[in-house]
């Protein structure tokens, strides 16, 4: 059982960890930005926890609770978000938003890992995210504007 002091915690957590992703695609402009990240963080996070808590009230109430549903629909649900930030093409065909979609879908899970305790991991998770976005980008834009 989460008591409400570790659930604050956590909650917490999952909202600096998704806002530090977010704050790349802040300041890129992009069209899902700092807030959309630190919500997706929390949801999941919050969903997590809350199942924890009702899987932990079973013996009470004699219901099964499947913690691995709560993560599947998360999962699922953050893909929904992720699509819909690919919806269009460059000028020159290539899809736009992959990257978003990418870094929606992986906020979801450290808000999971979040969830569950696993705070290590979920900061790792969001740091190596965050180099991702930002050196890989500009590897990316140095090599293009080198042609």
């Amino acid at each position: 059982m989460i008591d409400t002091q570790t659930f604050l915690l956590r909650a917490m957590i999952a909202i600096v960890l998704g806002g530090i992703i977010g704050i790349d695609r802040e300041i890129k402009n992009k069209p899902l930005g700092l807030r959309a990240y630190m919500l997706i963080a929390l949801g999941s996070a919050s969903v997590c926890m809350m199942s924890i808590n009702m899987a932990s009230s079973v013996e009470e109430t004699g219901l099964a609770f499947d913690l691995s549903r709560s993560v599947q629909g998360i999962v699922g649900g953050i893909g929904f978000l992720g699509a819909g930030a690919i919806m269009s093409r460059n000028e020159d065909g290539r899809l736009r938003g992959v990257a978003s979609g990418s870094a929606i879908w992986l906020v979801g899970v450290v808000g999971i890992g979040v969830g569950f305790g696993l705070l290590i991991e979920s900061a790792v998770l969001s740091v190596a995210a965050l180099l991702i976005l930002t050196v890989v980008a500009q590897a990316r834009d140095k090599t293009l504007n080198a042609d």
